[in-house]
């Protein structure tokens, strides 16, 4: 399992919920809109633009998580893991978004964490107690999602009626990112590296040629953590639509789990894609999920458009093994 660690030299847009709403925007990039990305990268870079490829990528990606430094954070679950706590501490549970992977080890070995032992730099932050020293030279603000004011105009370059709206940016404070987790096999290991590296000139979501989006490729790595030695269950760290061969009555025998409607546009076609609901990350099944890659047009749309695949989105399951424990 490889650590892809991005650094971005502009600011970044990734309306990852496809809403077409500019002024709206999220601190993450879902590994459907990731997966996407990469594919088209590698098509440009190796040539490789047929129906099959794009069926049968020769990589899978977890969606792209922040880090701070040496620190990486992992979406909190969506079942309960946090001990009993008073009414008072509740919406401070409510507000943590991310753990550190010292705590994320924990929730996988089945253990329960403690609002007030852990170490809270920022609201939506949770590290552990042991990783509080390395917190002194960390920002005060990792990252922050502002809005600039833009105007609409015609093409005579006149400003439209009521053309004033704005655009959310997110920006990232030095030694700050995106990381995202990779399977791929060694015959393809550099040119997963060589298409980062590509996408990172070309850049990834809304305004690429305004300069957003731009990033360099930090670092790259094989990655490890500590995983139970037994698991009850599996937890993703992607986007998840089941496809034939996964068994849903043993996914759900028990599991938690959060959905999200996926939508948004076609590369260069102004042509919306369908929405598909999937499970989101840090969701929990009792069977391992597989996924699926799933294409978005019909061979009518394809000839229109003059492409030579369908435009399928990437619902892989990205997984690890973990330990659900039920409070006594």
């Amino acid at each position: 399992m490889h650590l892809f660690k991005l650094q971005f030299k502009s600011a970044l847009h990734v309306d990852s919920k496809g809403s077409g709403e500019p002024d709206s925007a999220q601190e993450f990039i879902h590994s459907d809109t990731l997966s996407a990305a990469l594919s088209l990268a590698w098509a440009m870079l190796y040539g490789q633009k047929s129906e099959d490829f794009f069926l049968n990528l020769p990589f899978k990606v977890s969606s792209a998580f922040p880090y701070i430094g040496e620190t990486l954070f992992f979406p909190v679950p969506c079942w309960d893991i946090w001990q009993d706590v008073s009414p008072e501490k509740r919406k401070e549970i409510r507000a943590v978004r991310w753990i550190s992977q010292a705590l994320f080890e924990e929730v996988l070995s089945g253990r329960f964490l403690d609002i007030d032992q852990v170490h809270r730099p920022c609201s939506n932050l949770a590290i552990s107690p042991d990783e509080k020293n390395s917190t002194a030279n960390w920002p005060a603000i990792p990252w922050v999602i502002t809005e600039r004011q833009r105007v609409s105009i015609d093409r005579l370059g006149l400003s439209r009626k009521g053309g004033l709206f704005f655009f959310a940016l997110q920006f990232f404070a030095p030694e700050c990112g995106l990381y995202f987790l990779g399977d791929v096999d060694s015959e393809n290991e550099q040119k997963l590296c060589a298409v980062v590296n590509f996408l990172g000139d070309t850049g990834i979501g809304a305004d690429r040629n305004c300069g957003l989006g731009h990033f360099i490729l930090k670092e790259q790595r094989i990655w490890s953590i500590n995983l139970p030695r037994e698991n009850t269950g599996w937890i993703t760290l992607s986007l998840f639509n089941p496809g034939a061969r996964d068994d849903l009555q043993a996914l759900t025998r028990q599991t938690a789990y959060n959905l999200v409607i996926r939508s948004g546009w076609i590369v260069n076609s102004g042509i919306a894609r369908p929405p598909v609901r999937a499970f989101a990350e840090g969701s929990y099944f009792s069977a391992k999920p597989e996924g699926r890659i799933l294409p978005m047009l019909d061979e009518k749309l394809r000839q229109r458009l003059g492409l030579d695949h369908s435009a399928p989105r990437d619902f892989r399951a990205f997984v690890l093994p973990c330990v659900k424990r039920q409070k006594d």
